[in-house]
């Protein structure tokens, strides 16, 4: 590499480019995601001089790059966009075509393996020519840190003051943000080789963050009855920039309480939201609460709800003889569910479920003996012969030899 870098006055323009669809464009992909619906940044630079200046000191295999970091509040981030500037002594010399631009996940001492390359691209002498990368298929994602943008030449500049090369400002060469790639040598920062100023270059970008809101983050079951389960939503929102991933949803899983856990792999674009069912089935006027964690991918952490029975309930109709249906537990529900039920003394129970039109779809208990107090009985969603019933309601009729009580169910899919 020679370091000899004839000047050449005023401001560069930039010109946008679109990346031409060449076969075997991307050397290397990382795993696609859904697109992002943040906004792209403004150009991300360290250069700052007005005045810029040519660097005709390289030969082929050789390589000007930067390397840069972004704010760490917006990581993970796509890059979209690369801008280099260009240019000769004395202009004029027309279009070149380069051996690659390289996008590195690293910096200095070395940046490693290319995560993009972008093979021949044609740069404009006198501008910053900006390259589009966003139609491209995949992502240019960074997960965090430096990473380095470079461009490697294909045809040899050095000395030539005629030829069009990189091109940095007359401002200063800020170290470690300008490297270079040596033949022989390999990296280096380039304002220890001599380079004065900071290669004109830039990134556009947009985060690929990850955030999530919960609504209400409380919730208080006042004056609900006793012995009936009351249920209300609790709404989860994508805020963030890519993909919402729901991983699990734990708590609030023992009486009086119930939640539908049925979105535990619930994927949200962003800006979109999921309502997930809370229930409280109270058997006396105490105070209770409990928590619910949605667990996800959320940079913000899980979501916590926090629920409550505020400890004045309204009574419900006394049961006759203290027989009660408790409830269904979740309801809504997806694809199985819980009936529950009180007896005073010890009894034998007959437990069906039917259709709304009056058809019975599911026996789940014949004459069978249960002890007294507070009972259960599973559904999984299907009928006698063992198929999944149709999303819709349905009625849970339980009976003892004295009296029946019955209820609804929704099944949700």
């Amino acid at each position: 590499m020679s370091h000899s870098a004839p000047r050449r006055g005023g401001a560069f323009r930039t010109t946008a480019r679109a990346i031409p669809a060449l076969a075997g464009l991307l050397v290397t992909l990382l795993p696609a995601h859904v697109r992002a619906q943040c906004a792209e940044t403004a150009p991300f630079k360290y250069y700052t001089g007005a005045t810029q200046a040519a660097c005709p000191c390289f030969v082929a295999g050789e390589m000007a790059g930067v390397v840069f970091e972004v704010p760490a509040a917006d990581y993970p981030i796509e890059i979209t966009r690369v801008g280099i500037a260009w240019g000769s002594q004395f202009g004029g010399t027309g279009q070149s075509i380069e051996q690659a631009i390289r996008i590195y996940a690293g910096g200095l001492p070395n940046p490693g393996v290319p995560i993009f390359n972008l093979i021949g691209p044609q740069l404009t002498d006198g501008v910053i020519n900006e390259f589009n990368l966003a139609p491209i298929p995949g992502e240019i994602r960074i997960e965090s840190g430096p990473f380095t943008v470079a461009l490697e030449f294909q045809n040899d500049n050095a000395g030539n003051f005629f030829a069009p090369s990189v091109v940095h400002d007359a401002n200063g060469c800020t170290s470690p943000r300008n490297v270079i790639y040596a033949t022989p040598g390999g990296w280096g920062n380039a304002c220890s080789a001599g380079v004065s100023g900071d290669w004109v270059m830039y990134v556009r970008y947009r985060s690929l963050k990850v955030t999530a809101q919960g609504s209400p983050s409380e919730v208080v079951f006042s004056g609900i009855p006793a012995n009936q389960t009351t249920c209300t939503p609790v709404t989860v929102t994508n805020t963030g920039c890519d993909t919402l991933t729901i991983a699990g949803i734990s708590g609030c899983d023992n009486a009086p309480f119930s939640v539908d856990t049925t979105l535990t792999a619930h994927v949200l674009a962003p800006g979109a939201q999921t309502s997930i069912s809370v229930c409280a089935t109270p058997t006396d006027g105490g105070a209770q609460s409990c928590e619910i964690t949605v667990h996800s991918n959320a940079s913000n952490g899980p979501l916590v709800f926090d629920v409550s029975i505020d400890g004045v309930t309204a009574a419900g109709a006394a049961p006759s003889r203290g027989f009660a249906l408790l409830g269904v537990v979740p309801n809504p529900f997806n694809p199985a569910t819980t009936i529950r039920f009180q007896l005073p003394a010890a009894s034998t129970i007959n437990a069906d479920v039917w259709s709304v039109d009056g058809a019975r779809v599911r026996t789940l208990a014949r004459s069978q003996t249960f002890p007294a107090g507070t009972n259960e009985v599973p559904w999984d969603g299907r009928d006698d012969a063992g198929r999944p019933v149709a999303s819709g309601v349905y009625l849970v009729r339980v009976a003892t030899p004295a009296e029946a009580r019955v209820t609804r169910a929704l099944l949700l899919k």
